[in-house]
């Protein structure tokens, strides 16, 4: 067994013709033994070009995955338990390839579910306790209270129409904040789509907002509860610490509170400032 002096690819000994991976002339060049061309045989040899990494682990797949076998409501019900029960071994079995339109899927379902149930219980708040008090003080109590049902009803309708496009664009837009953010920590050792999975299937918080008339309450625990999933999906899909994919999810909202924060300096700055001038 011979090297190619040009590219270093293994071709037969003896050599004869052109070497088969990069076309050089193998009879005119002189081959080395394959000891030399290693680095074993002296001066004047290139030594082996360093290995290349190896390449990071497939994940095995979740139920969502499997849901032609299994069948639809039943792999959204498996995949959303595990994703709130067992977020890293789910992370650590979720597939970083393959498209964006399986994950997409689950999270416009699963995040239509929710806002749909929370518009709904609104609605039947705004028609029974916001009617009474838009009702107080008023001249006409029939009609704040018909504004209350149209107000609360028509909310519902509008997230049942257009939920899903709403879902979708969150989605994209937090998992394109999210690798931004690991591109300028460097944390992001695999491409977009590792990140959008991650981003779509922490949607399965929207679940909670299924639980009756607790917006509020319900709304802020999935909030931090998505924020958890993002961190611990980041960490499993990109192959990172959790420092820095907790780094890349809490610095884009400690800019957002920086930036309100100065908008309201100046904005009180300004107020000041007029308050001064009068008279």
């Amino acid at each position: 067994m011979a090297l190619c002096p040009h590219c270093r690819h293994a071709v037969a000994d003896p050599p004869v013709g052109l070497c088969p991976n990069c076309g050089g002339d193998l009879q005119s060049a002189g081959l080395p033994p394959e000891g030399a061309a290693s680095g074993a045989g002296g001066p004047g040899h290139a030594p082996p070009p360093a290995p290349l990494p190896p390449p990071l682990p497939e994940p095995a797949g979740t139920a969502w995955d499997q849901r032609d076998g299994i069948g639809f409501f039943n792999a959204l019900v498996e995949t959303t338990k595990q994703v709130l029960t067992a977020p890293g071994a789910f992370f650590r079995a979720m597939p970083v390839t393959g498209g964006v339109g399986s994950p997409l899927l689950y999270a416009v379902v699963i995040g239509w579910l929710g806002l749909a149930a929370a518009s709904f219980y609104q609605a039947i708040f705004y028609s029974v306790v916001g009617s009474r008090w838009a009702s107080l003080g008023q001249d006409r109590p029939e009609i704040s209270a018909l504004l209350g049902f149209v107000q609360g009803w028509a909310g519902f309708v509008a997230q049942l129409v257009f939920g899903w496009i709403f879902v979708a664009i969150t989605v994209f837009l937090a998992a394109g904040i999210l690798h931004v953010m690991l591109l300028l920590l460097g944390g992001a050792r695999r491409d977009f789509e590792a990140t959008f999975r991650v981003a779509a299937f922490s949607q399965a918080t929207s679940v909670l907002l299924l639980v009756p008339f607790c917006g509020q309450v319900v709304g802020g625990a999935s909030g931090l509860w998505t924020l958890v999933l993002y961190v611990l999906g980041l960490a499993q899909a990109h192959q990172i610490g959790h420092g820095k994919a907790a780094a890349a999810v809490l610095l884009p909202i400690a800019l957002c509170c920086c930036c309100a924060a100065l908008l309201g300096f100046l904005f009180a700055g300004t107020l000041a400032g007029l308050a001064g001038h009068l008279p």
